[in-house]
């Protein structure tokens, strides 16, 4: 949908006798200069970067904004080399949002223990030198700090090392590695990477696949005759039976025992993330990329275009009787002094008629006889129409949006409809709104009422 609006007003005279601009006999028009305000909303139909999108990286958010920033005035300004301030543009646009793939530390130093330095733990029964391993038994992480402390005396803080051993656990010995850091003169253990769920599968789990010939009960563990991609829909299939409450972005880590070719059964890790859906395979180096459309406001503020928020969708509402009746209401409570003096429907701080269900943006009517303590006083239309446009934009917000939005979306834009009597033009007009979760509250994107 492009629209293109200019909105004009003619002059016009009128010998008016009475306060307020619901009358049958009178009403009014508002002078108003002839201006060329956009607003187009439609598909981006500018160039792409190679990939295809634009993207957006956690953590660096605000460059892939400003390179969306920069395709998007170029669009704007070749289409509407003239628009005055107050335009605005709506267009979807296809972006990445990337997660960054989790990077290891560098390295200070990487070393495999050796015989020697199981020994130098212990050789009695239940310590590393009596196999050469550690096992289930054994406090790993007690050993190998001590043993960094002793391996590197000269490493400063923040140095970070990986130690690769040999561990014992379900009859198999497994390779395994863990990296650690000294900070404050002290080593421990750094997690670069912990997934919500650990298991290691038990007999049980794999009677539970089946018990047959060819299947992982049969002998408890999976082999080389079954594939890699049977092998991972028994494990997610598992992980969804063992693990059905679990919520989207999770992540499990499964260990299982697989027979290997060569007669040796070794333990297996696997990770998978949930995705709302299912398990996927899960590699927290690698990034995770996710398009979809998504919308831009662009504003112009009479000397360039702006990316003023990005959106996934917009949400559109007209405002009803309720709306119209909340905001009098408020009113007659909070700002008696702008009631209407003739009718008790109607005010004039939002400009609100409860009776024709539209807003009243007569400037004379709301300068001549309901500028309270005279804060119209010497204000040209263009500035009164500002506040006019503040005043219903506090209303909808703080007032007719809770009423209407349940449960609202912070990712969303709200368009509300209402219908204007006067001022800039009569019609219904819409606002956008945005909802601040932190804040518990609607904003307005500040964006010029647009004529639909």
């Amino acid at each position: 949908m492009n629209k293109k609006l200019i909105y004009s007003l003619c002059a016009a005279t009128l010998l008016v006798t009475s306060c307020d601009y619901n009358e049958d006999n009178f009403p009014g028009f508002d002078n108003n200069p002839v201006t060329d305000v956009v607003y187009y909303e439609g598909e981006y139909t500018g160039k792409y970067p190679a990939e295809g999108y634009f993207s957006l990286t956690q953590g660096d958010e605000e460059t892939g904004k400003a390179v969306i920033e920069t395709a998007l005035v170029s669009l704007l300004e070749t289409t509407y080399p003239y628009c005055d301030k107050g335009s605005s543009a709506k267009l979807t646009v296809k972006v990445a949002t990337i997660v960054p793939g989790l990077v290891e530390p560098e390295l200070a130093d990487s070393y495999e223990l050796q015989s020697a330095d199981y020994d130098a733990m212990g050789t009695e029964k239940d310590e590393p030198g009596q196999y050469d391993n550690f096992s289930y038994k054994m406090d790993v992480n007690a050993y190998l700090t001590v043993f960094c402390k002793s391996k590197y005396p000269n490493a400063a803080d923040g140095d970070v090392v990986k130690i690769t051993y040999q561990y014992y656990s379900n009859y198999v010995t497994s390779t395994l590695s863990k990296l650690y850091k000294k900070s404050a003169g002290e080593w421990a253990e750094f997690i670069n990477f912990a997934p919500s769920i650990t298991y290691t599968l038990v007999d049980e789990d794999y009677d539970s696949m089946g018990t047959g010939d060819g299947e992982p009960g049969k002998y408890n563990n999976f082999d080389s005759k079954i594939s890699a991609e049977k092998i991972t829909f028994y494990l997610t299939t598992f992980a969804k039976v063992k693990f059905p409450y679990v919520e989207k972005g999770n992540t499990i880590e499964l260990t299982y025992k697989y027979y290997t070719e060569d007669k040796k059964t070794e333990n297996r890790t696997v990770l998978y993330q949930y995705n709302g859906t299912e398990w996927v395979a899960y590699d927290p180096e690698e990034p995770i990329i996710e398009i979809a459309d998504r919308i831009t406001v662009m504003k112009y503020d009479g000397t360039s275009w702006k990316l003023t928020n990005l959106i996934s969708g917009v949400i559109r509402q007209k405002m009803e009787s309720e709306g119209y009746t909340a905001l009098v209401a408020w009113v007659k409570e909070n700002k008696p002094a702008f009631m209407s003096d003739q009718k008790d429907n109607e005010e004039y701080y939002f400009g609100a008629s409860a009776g024709y269900n539209n807003i009243n943006n007569n400037y004379s009517t709301w300068s001549k006889y309901y500028n309270v303590d005279g804060y119209l006083t010497g204000l040209d239309n263009d500035a009164i129409q500002a506040i006019m446009d503040q005043r219903i934009a506090e209303g909808i917000s703080g007032i007719v949006l809770p009423l209407m939005v349940t449960d609202p979306d912070p990712d969303m834009s709200y368009e509300i409809t209402y219908n204007v009597y006067a001022g800039r033009g009569k019609g219904d007009y819409a606002m956008s709104f945005y909802y601040n979760a932190e804040e518990d509250k609607y904003e307005w994107d500040e964006l010029t009422p647009v004529l639909k």
